[in-house]
């Protein structure tokens, strides 16, 4: 995502950052019957999607690979719910409605997150987390933390292709080593960002004077934020 050349609208990241948490806020209030309400839901990070330009075959790529943790929880309530219910003029099982009403949810939450990670910066997330008065120190911590996650990567690509060099007959990494690996990497990473946090500190780094800018919070971007989370909660006192 960080690669990444889109074109990007100037859309300011709080408005962002409070529609998305508006949104995913509703999303997840429909009750687990309401998979044809959560249809036109869909038409918000649809329309994003557009108007950035963003790229299809990313957000493809965040989905596959959020799609077994969402199958997991949509699948766990198929165990537990035994009832039949009417839906239109067919009888079903209510646990396949429920399962596609959650899978649906977590596509639209995750579709949100998405969109809003690949329009806005994370250094501009952590200028509206300011704002909202959220702790200084959770702000760094959370940027600190984006940051580390890049050094995980990386590490871990290094360290499956040194795998792949000592074992060329395999093709993926075998079960029995993922523990030893897993282990391996964790540390790599952890002495990967002392060293890293070591050479910033020797540069003058220092969380008090760690500069986050701020953009100013226009009147027009407000009534558009305002606008935006009003409708989200209309068709969610509507559609009850």
């Amino acid at each position: 995502m960080s690669n990444m050349k889109e074109q990007r609208h100037d859309v300011h990241p709080l408005s962002m950052l409070i529609i998305t948490f508006t949104y995913i806020l509703v999303v997840a209030s429909f009750h687990t019957y309401a998979f044809i309400e959560l249809i036109p839901l869909s038409l918000y990070p649809i329309a994003m999607i557009v108007v950035h330009r963003l790229s299809i075959r990313h957000i493809k790529s965040i989905l596959l690979a959020s799609l077994p943790f969402i199958t997991v929880i949509g699948a766990s309530q198929l165990f537990f719910i035994h009832e039949h219910i009417s839906f239109f003029h067919w009888r079903i099982e209510a646990r396949w409605l429920v399962f596609a009403t959650l899978f649906a949810k977590n596509i639209l939450a995750v579709l949100a997150a998405t969109v809003l990670f690949l329009t806005t910066p994370i250094e501009q997330l952590a200028g509206a987390l300011l704002s909202l008065r959220i702790p200084r120190l959770l702000v760094i911590q959370l940027l600190l933390t984006y940051r580390y996650i890049f050094l995980f990567l990386e590490e871990a690509k290094r360290l499956r292709q040194a795998y792949m060099l000592r074992a060329p007959n395999h093709r993926a990494i075998q079960l029995s080593v993922w523990g030893s690996l897993v282990g391996h990497l964790l540390l790599r990473t952890f002495e990967r960002a002392e060293r890293v946090y070591e050479a910033m500190t020797l540069r003058g780094f220092s969380i008090q004077r760690m500069h986050i800018k701020i953009k100013r919070w226009t009147m027009k971007e407000m009534i558009y934020t305002y606008v935006t989370i009003g409708l989200f909660i209309v068709y969610r006192l509507v559609v009850i």
